[in-house]
């Protein structure tokens, strides 16, 4: 993870005010394939929505979770913290956000690698 330091209190509250009235929707990294779950603004385990670092003064992100890689990619929008719990294997209010197999995450960016460096999906999957 990167940091930034910022040095004053103004600066501060102007990022943090752009940060939390972005309403420009996450960039797609796959294609135009890829689907959400949920709003990027709101966590869909807690529902809470992204909050504010009382010590650094800094907007937390949500993160994106894969629901599923194939046919299509689905993600889910959730905090960090919340993330653990959708990969508690023990939590049944989570199950839900896990509808992939192994060894499906390292197929998926293995074909995103392969089109990344211009190689088309029949020779991604050795077809």
């Amino acid at each position: 993870m990167s940091v930034i330091q910022i040095r004053g209190e103004q600066l501060k509250e102007r990022i943090q005010k752009i940060m939390l009235e972005s309403d420009e929707p996450p960039r797609v990294p796959f294609g135009n394939r890829t689907k959400f779950f949920n709003s990027h603004k709101r966590c869909i385990v807690c529902g809470g929505e992204r909050t504010v670092d009382i010590q650094t003064r800094l907007v937390e992100r949500l993160y994106g979770h894969h629901v599923r890689y194939f046919p299509y990619p689905l993600v889910a929008w959730v905090h960090q913290k919340c993330h653990a719990e959708v990969h508690d294997p023990d939590n049944p209010k989570t199950k839900y956000l896990i509808q992939y197999e192994e060894g499906d995450s390292q197929r998926y960016y293995e074909q995103r690698k392969q089109r990344s460096s211009g190689k088309n999906t029949s020779e991604a999957l050795g077809v």
